[in-house]
Order: C-alpha cells, then structure tokens, then sequence
C-alpha cells in the first residue's frame, strides 16, 4: 500500500472518529431524559386555576409542541376572554424541572405576584413535566415555547404590552430570546441565566479550552444537522445588546452552576455602568448575597417581590 493511500485511511479514519464523537456529544446533550413529575398544584398555596394547553410558536425548522401549563386568573375575574388593562406575568422553569419548580420557589412567587393583581400563566417547557417531547437546545427552541405561551395569552385577550416574563436559569435564557423579537412582551427577568451557551458548555464539560475549540465545528455542524441550531446562535449577552425590551438580571452570589460572571456580562451588555455591574444593585441588576443557582427568591422572598413588581410597574403599560 502506498504512503498515499495510508494518508487517506488515516485521514478518513480521523475524520469519522471527530464526526462521530461531536455526534455522540450532540446526542447525548440535547437527546438526554430532563422530566420530573408534578407533585404539585397552586391549589396547595390557596390560587385559583385551570390546566390549559397551548401550541409552541412554529419556526421553519422546528415542528409544533403542545404544551401544558396552568392559567391563573388575576383576582376578581372569573372567566375569559380577559380584560386587556389586567397584568400577566409567565414563569419560565430551568432545565430538568417543571412549571411548579420547587427549588426555585415558583409557586410562592405565583401566590405573591397574583395578591398583587396579576394573572400568572406557568407552563412546562418542551421535553418537561407534561409538555411533548422536544430536544434541549441551551434556550434556542425553548424560546418558541415562551413565544408560544405569549401568543396564548394574546388569544385570550390579554396586551402584550401588559405582560411581564420571568424565567429562571433555561428559561431566563429562553425569555432573553424570546424577548429579543420588538413587541412580544411587556418587559421580561432573567433570573440565573447564562449569557452565552458556549460558555456554559465549555465549563460543564471539563475540557481545556483548546480542545473544546478544536471539537466545536465538529459539534455545530452535528446539532445543526440533528437539533437544527448552532452553539454560537445560543447567546443572551449579543441578543440583549440590541434589546428594546425593558429587562431585570438577577443572579445568585454563591451561584456554582452558572457563575455569576454571567449576570455581569449581561449587565454589561445592557449598557449598565461598570460601577453599577461592581455594586450589583441598580433598576436593571441585582446580584443577591448568600444565594445559589435560582435560589435568589427563596433567599430573600420580599425583596425579590418588591424589585419585580417595581420593575414590572415601570415598564409595563398603563
């Protein structure tokens, strides 16, 4: 055999093995098991409600989820179609939980923010809880199944313009995605988000930086082929660069699992002043001590009632 076909066998044989380990690297991130059962209901904390369904917004490549949620209806009203002077908030869950998100504290924030007039809608995401199946890709079609839960909301009547989002971890990623269209929603909370899936992937997958820029091209062109996105279209902190969307970062201190730096480059990406990134605790950012990964409600329940609904009471529409 010459020395020309050994090169071929090698470099075929070297080409296969970086595809297929990029592939097994795709699959096993975006394909993994993520549901957990609901043990829970927003009866167990005294709210009204009604199990909903609603339809994931379509996008060229992705097909239609349906998705289950609870619609809690603001105080006093009774039926729909809804007023459309009443205020929403959506609750977001992170990955690998449901719309009752019992670490993150959901339903005491959904009691609280409906004693202060709100509508709550809370659903799981694709692929969580009750919802279809659906691939995980770091937010990118997460975003559609928070478009999705918007456009519900508008169908029943409700103002855009009159709703707020908050999503924890995936899902303040998702609502930073969804919120980057002009005009979905009122004003959105990113509460333990990422601001760049790369970053995270990187972090969680212990490898040198080097290696991991060698095997990246090899994993976009595999989840684009199989998932139908890239880890480069994954990216909070260039999205709110150019946000008309009121936005609130939020982020734990003590956060292991995101990092903290996260919430800054946010910030930074907003236009908050560095002093303002430094103190942590400004309109549009709040670094809360002594919390961890989404824990910043449960940390400290009334401030983070009173900073969201004085932020919602700026920016959402009169």
């Amino acid at each position: 055999m010459s020395w020309l076909n050994r090169a071929v066998i090698l470099t075929g044989a070297t080409v296969s093995a970086y595809l297929g380990a990029s592939a097994a690297f795709a699959l096993r991130m975006s394909r993994r098991s993520r549901r957990m059962p609901l043990h829970d209901d927003p009866s167990s904390v005294g709210l009204p409600y009604r199990d909903v369904s609603f339809s994931s917004r379509r996008d060229y490549a992705d097909p239609e989820h349906v998705l289950r949620g609870w619609l809690i209806l603001p105080p006093g009203v009774e039926t729909t179609p809804v007023e459309r002077g009443s205020r929403w908030l959506v609750i977001v869950h992170g990955d690998g939980t449901n719309r009752a998100d019992p670490q993150a504290g959901s339903m005491g924030l959904a009691k609280a923010m409906w004693e202060l007039g709100f509508g709550v809608l809370m659903f799981d995401l694709r692929g969580c809880g009750e919802s279809a199946d659906g691939d995980f890709t770091g937010g990118w079609t997460e975003r559609l199944d928070v478009l999705g839960a918007l456009d519900y909301l508008v169908w029943l009547g409700v103002d855009r313009t009159r709703i707020g989002v908050l999503g924890f971890s995936l899902g303040g990623v998702a609502a930073a995605l969804a919120c980057a269209n002009p005009g979905v929603a009122g004003a959105v909370v990113a509460d333990s988000a990422y601001s760049d899936f790369w970053s995270i992937v990187k972090q969680r997958s212990g490898m040198v930086s080097w290696v991991a820029e060698l095997i990246r091209p090899g994993m976009d062109l595999m989840l684009q082929m199989l998932v139908g996105y890239r880890l480069g279209e994954v990216s909070p902190e260039q999205n709110v660069s150019e946000f008309d969307t009121p936005m609130l970062v939020i982020h734990g201190e003590r956060d292991g699992y995101v990092p903290v730096v996260h919430a800054r480059r946010l910030g930074k990406a907003l236009g908050i002043s560095q002093s303002d990134i430094d103190g942590g605790d400004c309109e549009r950012l709040w670094i809360v001590p002594d919390a961890g990964h989404a824990q910043a409600f449960r940390t400290d329940p009334e401030g983070y009632v009173r900073r969201v609904s004085a932020f919602f009471d700026r920016n959402l529409a009169e």
